[in-house]
């Protein structure tokens, strides 16, 4: 099947109770298959098609108070005209799940632009790399999102049709399996500390620190990697797949001298020049990442003591700043007292297709790098 279906296909077997969305390429055919399955009646859920991008949020939002499973999904421009209520499903702690179809703000094809524009909305934030991680990602996101611990809502985000309009291989799990798995939402009235008073939480309005709403949002984030990592482990034990921890996925990393930090689809073509390199007596291994929010810190500062260098690839850019994955690793690393090189790539923006031989430059730039070489800071490949 293809991207879009099996995001359509995980809302599904999740027993989502309450879907809004409005068509925008090349999300479009998640919006489609919903509706067939409304309209064929394949389980008891309202699917309520709307006339934008900010309604359609605000739906989701509204239903997941009550206590709803819920469910949008939208690509590029569409996400940046969500931005207003995307804010308030972050700081009310709604655990709605959002597909987010990559889609450029400077052209209708895939980068990640899009969804790192929305860091400060306080969701968490994964990508993935191919059609089967789709559909798992999207039920791991609902039982992460939807844990007491957390209850932060959660944008699943994959590239727009390099992924969503081609047909892979995916293995579809037991609807009872499901179940079991991923018992129903419960709603929660409160997800606050007890020193909170919830009168004066929001926006800090009638006295009370008016810093707690950022104080304990900020903490939640942050608590969703020991969450995922326990969810990783538990789907692995149910059927049997796995990424990794859950926030990174190695490749040939066991006896690697330096990495290639990438994510999305890149990261499959990234497999294969480091299949090339290590064939060529190269010691170049992968690590993708999956969760930029929260950022995988403990992971990247273990693997800083092992490797000599670390080159970073950006499918977006802060302009002006840089690659906001190399400035998360530059600040993970910071305080480390011995630092593997870092270089920083900007790659696949506006759906440039990035090829083996690009990843195998890559790779020879930062071996360079790591033995002392002198090499370009910045490189646009």
């Amino acid at each position: 099947m293809v991207g879009n279906k099996a995001a359509a296909t995980a809302v599904k077997l999740a027993k989502v109770q309450v879907a809004s969305a409005f068509p925008i390429t090349p999300q479009t055919t998640i919006t489609q298959y919903l509706s067939e399955m409304y309209a064929a009646g394949e389980w008891d859920f309202d699917f309520v098609n709307v006339e934008g991008e900010l309604t359609s949020q605000v739906v989701v939002q509204a239903a997941s108070r009550t206590g709803a499973r819920t469910f949008t999904c939208t690509s590029g421009p569409g996400l940046l005209y969500m931005h207003h209520p995307m804010q308030t499903t972050g700081s009310s702690r709604l655990p709605v799940v959002m597909a987010v179809v990559h889609r450029g703000y400077k052209g209708m094809q895939p980068d990640h632009s899009d969804l790192m524009s929305q860091q400060w909305t306080g969701w968490g934030h994964q990508y993935v790399e191919h059609a089967q991680e789709i559909l798992d990602s999207v039920l791991m996101a609902y039982k992460v999102a939807e844990d007491p611990r957390i209850r932060i809502p959660i944008a699943v985000g994959y590239d727009g049709y390099v992924l969503s309009y081609t047909a892979e291989p995916v293995e579809i799990p037991a609807q009872e399996e499901v179940d079991k798995w991923l018992p129903p939402n419960k709603a929660m009235p409160s997800v606050l500390p007890d020193e909170v008073d919830p009168s004066t939480f929001a926006r800090g309005w009638g006295g009370g620190d008016p810093q707690m709403p950022w104080k304990v949002h900020h903490e939640a984030i942050l608590k969703i990697e020991e969450v995922l990592k326990e969810t990783m482990d538990s789907f692995e034990k149910t059927f049997g797949r796995r990424y990794g921890n859950g926030m990174i996925e190695e490749y040939m990393m066991e006896d690697a001298e330096v990495a290639i930090l990438a994510m999305g689809t890149i990261a499959g073509t990234c497999k294969a020049a480091v299949d090339r390199m290590r064939k060529e007596g190269k010691k170049v291994g992968l690590i993708k990442l999956r969760s930029y929010i929260p950022f995988p810190v403990k992971d990247f500062r273990e693997w800083a003591k092992k490797l000599d260098g670390i080159a970073v690839v950006d499918r977006s850019i802060c302009p002006g700043k840089g690659g906001p994955v190399f400035a998360k690793l530059r600040d993970s690393l910071f305080d480390q007292e011995e630092k593997p090189k870092t270089l920083q790539f900007h790659a696949g923006l506006g759906g440039k297709e990035v090829r083996v031989h690009d990843f195998e430059m890559i790779g020879d730039k930062i071996l360079k790098a790591a033995k002392g070489g002198k090499v370009e800071q910045v490189t646009w490949v």
